[in-house]
């Protein structure tokens, strides 16, 4: 029988649905692809925790010596707002690698839990499987050539105003902004390839139910922000999206 929808509707049925992909990541069904890529995936976060700790402590340095004499009073704020914008940049970057790697599981993840929603008992036959692996993998690298060059761009954006003073606190604002509407896409996908729905039909949907999407991908930007839970949260926003997407942008013209 199809899984149950969440108990609250609205843009709120982002964070319902991250939670319910949660509660079915040791589903029999699919456990096994939960627990593979989350191996791979404790080594990713290892290396990568690693890496943004020496960047951020080097970066916020290097910042202080920029910071004019008569905005000595708002260091606090100006701290706490660049470890911010260094957690967004983490959870990002790590949900885009991770995703890259997993792919193939999380492309069969999406396909399986679409069949269970959608009421189907039977699974696919091996050759199937390999089939949707494969394709779920073509299509992150699709998703990276949309993302990539955007995300540079936002990037450079926010490097630049970051360095400007009182505009410096918007740059935070701007790049969850941008990774929330990525994510949200990103994990939408997984239901729309499988749907056999051209990501810039996909990218359409988004932008028309842009706010429900939204609140979906800011839930998982900020969980993913989060070290050890994060490695969780990457199976459970493949779930969660791939519902968000049969219950809610399936069937928008």
């Amino acid at each position: 029988m199809p899984l149950k929808p969440p108990s609250f509707a609205g843009n709120l049925s982002g964070p319902a649905l991250l939670f319910q992909g949660a509660r079915l990541l040791w589903h029999p069904r699919v456990r096994w692809l939960v627990l593979t890529p989350l191996l791979i995936n404790i080594l990713l976060f290892s290396s990568l925790t690693w890496l943004v700790g020496q960047w951020l402590t080097d970066w916020l340095q290097t910042m202080m010596t920029h910071i004019p004499d008569w905005l000595h009073w708002l260091i606090w704020l100006i701290w706490l707002l660049f470890m911010v914008l260094a957690l967004v940049i983490y959870a990002f970057s790590f949900t885009l690698l991770a995703n890259l790697i997993g792919s193939p599981f999380y492309g069969l993840l999406a396909e399986r839990i679409l069949s269970m929603e959608r009421g189907d008992t039977n699974d696919q036959p091996t050759t199937a499987l390999l089939q949707t692996a494969w394709q779920s993998f073509l299509r992150q690298l699709q998703l990276l050539g949309y993302f990539v060059p955007r995300t540079i761009g936002i990037g450079l954006l926010t490097i630049v105003i970051s360095f400007i003073p009182a505009l410096n606190l918007l740059a935070p604002l701007m790049a969850a902004a941008w990774a929330a509407w990525s994510l949200s896409i990103q994990y939408l996908d997984y239901g729309a390839d499988i749907d056999q729905v051209e990501f810039k039909h996909l990218v359409k949907r988004g932008r028309d139910n842009r706010w429900q999407g939204i609140s979906f991908g800011l839930t998982v930007l900020m969980a993913s922000a989060i070290p050890l839970l994060n490695i969780l949260v990457l199976p459970a926003a493949v779930i969660g999206g791939t519902l968000l997407w049969n219950r809610a942008y399936k069937t928008t013209d």
